[in-house]
């Protein structure tokens, strides 16, 4: 994810270049071994920004004759130099100096992040770091002479200011609003929703007003509604929506700072009302974060800083109303130093971009249902299966491959029949198939599924299944079964079968085969038998390295009650987002997931005056139940994990009906196209996304505060996603990370220098975080584990 290069590594020097360079000292050709330590000189710290190749000299020198290595090799200045840059400025520089005995020699130069700063490409006496202006942090410039090597280190800080938005910035414009119907198109403004970016403030009084505020908001109980304190961000996500409240109500500007613990970036902005409330008469309650420095912030954030702690990002909001400023309201997030890539496939019951259902309370009375698709970066969804018509073109109940190859979902005209997709960059291919199972387990690569019945069908076209052996003896009805990501394990809810006892409250994994298609050594992780009826686990999935499970423990079913089996997430029913060990039973409930903090009070906003809305869901009335969403830290449902792990984290994906801020606040269950108006009201029936500690210990709770999971379609209920790996990229197309690419490496090209993907090892043998494993011994950072065929790193930076 990092895109980072490691030093020695792929691009070979002319030797006749090298040789001449090195004369000077009298030296042979030999160059440079590797480091001390005699492993490859790594890249640095792990939280390098994305695509950091620019200004990496990458050598790869024989071991030669060392006879005539230097023995007074020096660089200076030694001591850590600071530099303040104005962000997409190259100024200042810092130069340095190589030296033998005190005289000028030929070295070799190098840097480990090549977002932060680069340096010349030649051998040469000095070297200027210049910024990039773009990503602010600590780099190491490392200087090569005769088998020598010195680290020195430069802190950029890049700093920013900003006054309204800039509509010339191609990373700006899309958050700016243009007309009313941009408000809800897709994913909403800058896919996270809101009236997007205000403009200039030139009114003199109102400036003054942020440099002296009257008051820092207590008395106004000012305060954020979204994001949420400690959440922790990957890089690569969309700009998150900034929301508050406070008695006041209204607001005419906002003054925003962002700032890092070791000051590599800062940025002021300060917005006036956004242009579109003119004509929605709205109040100024929300606003963004604009993307181009959100990018900035977060690739500078990540890591720790020099003293070890963690160099996390602070969020500050001023807000003005009338000449009177009040503020700052503060939170602080963790940046995780890895990007999170891939595609979100999730179940939409209201969709405007595939209409097969009539009778909608709100505009032309139709909407769909349909399995729609995020490309991580985009600012809006789009329709993977299911087409406008009658309710034969429905697609609902899904699951998708772990590689994103294939997904399988039911057809709404005969909820028996089943379609399988071939998933690809062009689009998706629908196969009918012979038989059926409504959210069977898919394997990871997509060759085959398993059935709630117990069938292994093949797929695309699910004919001629195997029975295969030792499963039967467990479980006949397995609910919502789920393979770990190596397709060694899976778990299931035994509804029915010889000797299961308490059917619908236990989960059970086993071993598979899939060589000889045997199920075996069943263990039971959770088994809730003795609670009431209410508390069952369902919704199951692996963590990357298929040795913990997350899971869904409902607390109180909705109001169709537990007939038929079916863990539903409407009409009043509630739950919680829990995880267990693979090999027994260590059940802890994600609380910081689902919105408690360490006191176990909830952190999640409520209203003061309840929503109290008509509204109904299969006819059932339910808009009285939680209208003031006190009770949202329960409605947590249906879990995922993205099979890749990143930047010490495990991503989990799952439904909520919490609010999202004050863009979603209505009462939870409002999400029924044919029982509210889904186009005037947005319902809170949206995705999240949790980071976990990848460190953390069965039983105990190393889950982090969730965020909005940005371009979901704003004007429909959101469900059930899979977070699975993009259609993987063949050798020499461009990527970012190595879990892109088909054959697991993402490196250089030697001719242009730009990422692309490769079969081959990088030169030092080695594999960078998210470039392919089979053990930890692969990985260039010996801290590295080997997660699902991945290098990651370890914990928490």
């Amino acid at each position: 994810m990092l895109g980072r290069l490691y030093r020695w590594g792929a691009l070979l020097w002319v030797s006749l270049f090298v040789a001449a360079a090195f004369a000077a000292c009298g030296g042979s050709s030999s160059g440079i071994a590797n480091p001390p330590d005699g492993g490859t000189h790594e890249g640095g710290p792990a939280d390098g920004g994305p695509g950091d190749t620019g200004g990496d000299v990458v050598i790869n020198f024989d071991s030669g004759n060392q006879s005539d290595a230097a023995h007074g090799f020096d660089v200076q200045p030694v001591a850590l130099q600071t530099i303040t840059v104005v962000a997409g400025q190259t100024t200042p520089t810092v130069t340095y100096k190589a030296t033998v005995d005190g005289k000028p020699v030929s070295a070799a130069w190098t840097v480990d992040r090549g977002s932060i700063g680069t340096v010349p490409s030649a051998l040469a006496s000095s070297a200027d770091l210049t910024p990039t202006g773009k990503v602010g942090g600590l780099v190491t410039v490392t200087a090569g002479y005769n088998g020598k090597t010195l680290d020195r280190q430069v802190l950029v800080k890049i700093v920013a200011q900003q006054n309204g938005a800039d509509p010339n910035n191609p990373d700006e414009a899309p958050q700016i609003a243009g007309k009313l119907g941009d408000l809800t198109a897709g994913g909403g403004i800058g896919g996270v929703g809101g009236e997007g970016l205000g403009g200039k403030v030139s009114d003199a009084g109102i400036l003054g007003a942020f440099k002296s505020p009257a008051g820092n908001g207590q008395a106004q109980n000012l305060h954020f509604l979204y994001p949420y304190d400690k959440t922790v961000f990957p890089r690569g996500m969309l700009a998150p929506l900034l929301m508050w409240d406070w008695s006041i109500g209204d607001a005419d500007a906002v003054q925003i700072e962002l700032s890092t613990t070791n000051g590599s970036f800062s940025w002021t902005g300060t917005f006036g009302r956004p242009a579109i409330l003119q004509q929605t008469g709205g109040k100024f309650i929300r606003h963004p974060i604009p993307q181009d420095v959100w990018a900035m912030a977060t690739d500078s954030a990540g890591g720790t800083t020099q003293g070890g702690a963690p160099n996390q990002l602070t969020a500050k909001l001023w807000v003005e109303q009338g000449g009177s400023a009040y503020g700052p309201i503060s939170e602080t997030w963790t940046v995780a130093p890895a990007r999170l890539s891939g595609i979100i496939y999730y179940g939409s019951y209201g969709t405007n971009l595939a209409k097969n259902y009539s009778g909608a309370v709100g505009g032309d009375h139709m909407f769909g249902g349909a399995l729609l698709s995020i490309h991580v970066g985009d600012t809006a969804p789009q329709l993977v299966a299911g087409a406008s018509g009658n309710t034969a073109q429905c697609r609902v109940c899904h699951s998708v491959s772990a590689d994103g190859s294939r997904l399988v979902v039911q057809d709404g005209g005969n909820y028996s029949q089943s379609s399988a997709y071939d998933l690809s960059p062009s689009g998706a291919t629908e196969h009918t198939m012979a038989n059926s199972a409504t959210f069977p387990g898919i394997y990871p690569d997509g060759s085959m599924e398993l059935s709630p019945g117990g069938l292994l069908l093949p797929l695309p076209n699910g004919a001629s299944p195997t029975t295969p052996t030792g499963l039967a003896s467990v479980s006949t009805n397995l609910g919502t079964p789920a393979f770990s990501p190596d397709g060694k394990k899976v778990v299931f809810n035994p509804m029915a079968g010889p000797g299961v006892t308490n059917p619908t409250q236990k989960l059970v994994v086993m071993d598979f085969d899939a060589a000889t298609n045997t199920f075996s050594n069943p263990v039971e992780v959770v088994d809730n038998t003795g609670k009431p009826a209410d508390n069952r686990p369902g919704w199951p999935a692996f963590f990357p390295d298929g040795k913990s499970i997350v899971f869904e423990s409902q607390t109180k079913a909705g109001l169709d009650g537990n007939g038929g089996g079916d863990l539903r997430t409407r009409k009043g029913s509630k739950g919680e987002i829990a995880w267990t060990s693979a090999n027994g039973n260590q059940v802890a409930v994600l609380n910081a997931l689902n919105g408690l903090d360490a006191s176990g009070n909830s952190y999640l906003p409520k209203l003061a005056t309840p929503i109290n809305m008509s509204c109904t869901g299969d006819s059932s009335q339910v808009g009285n139940i939680d209208p003031d969403h006190g009770d949202d830290v329960h409605l947590s449902y249906e879990p995922t994990v993205n099979p890749v792990a990143s930047g010490g984290y495990a991503w989990v994906v799952f439904t909520s009906r919490r609010m999202y801020g004050n863009v979603a606040d209505i009462p939870p269950f409002c999400s029924d196209p044919r029982g509210v108006d889904l186009v005037k009201n947005i319902t809170p029936k949206k995705l999240w996304v949790s980071a976990v500690d990848l460190t953390g210990k069965n039983g105990t709770d190393p889950s982090h505060p969730a965020f909005y999971l940005p371009a979901q379609e704003l004007l429909a209920g959101n469900m059930r996603a899979f977070w699975v790996l993009d259609p993987c990229r063949a050798d020499g197309q461009s990527c970012q990370s190595g879990d892109q690419c088909c054959n697991g490496y993402c490196e250089p090209d030697q001719s242009s220098g730009s990422l692309t993907c490769t079969k081959n090892k990088p030169n030092n043998n080695c594999s960078k975080p998210q470039e392919k494993c089979t053990t930890a011994a692969d990985c260039c950072d010996s801290t590295n584990a080997c997660i699902n065929g991945f290098c990651s790193i370890q914990g928490p930076a």
